[in-house]
């Protein structure tokens, strides 16, 4: 069975071509620079922590743990596809405190990662 990898344009369905890459055909060459430059200005210490040695030790351990799958993906669609986030179940917004807890870390492809972000936003009004 070949495990095919989503594109990581926000929103986008489609699937990579090749193996090494990150976007589609469609949306080949885009970044999230814009909008990582926007996440920078609006909260330094929220942005600083994503770029820590803890969170980037933390990340590869939940990555191992879930075996670089997307939980939700397996556990309520039963497919196979490469997780490419790691994700908070609990929003590090809400609950500072629980943002290098292993335990509400889940691994994520990018579709499942956006979905859950705007589900987060209706659930804790961020």
């Amino acid at each position: 069975m070949k495990i095919k990898k989503r594109c990581h344009k926000q929103g986008c369905r489609n699937f990579v071509k090749n193996v090494g890459d990150t976007y589609c055909e469609e949306h080949k060459g885009e970044t999230n620079r814009q909008y990582n430059k926007f996440r920078e200005t609006y909260d330094k210490e929220y942005v600083s922590f994503y770029h820590s040695k803890a969170w980037k030790d933390k990340r590869k351990q939940a990555l191992r743990r879930d075996n670089y799958l997307c939980q939700r993906c397996l556990n309520e669609f039963d497919i196979i596809t490469i997780a490419t986030l790691v994700d908070h179940l609990v929003p590090s917004k809400v609950d500072w405190e629980l943002r290098l807890d292993i335990n509400n870390l889940q691994s994520l492809c990018d579709e499942c990662h956006a979905i859950k972000t705007v589900e987060d936003k209706v659930k804790y009004n961020l």
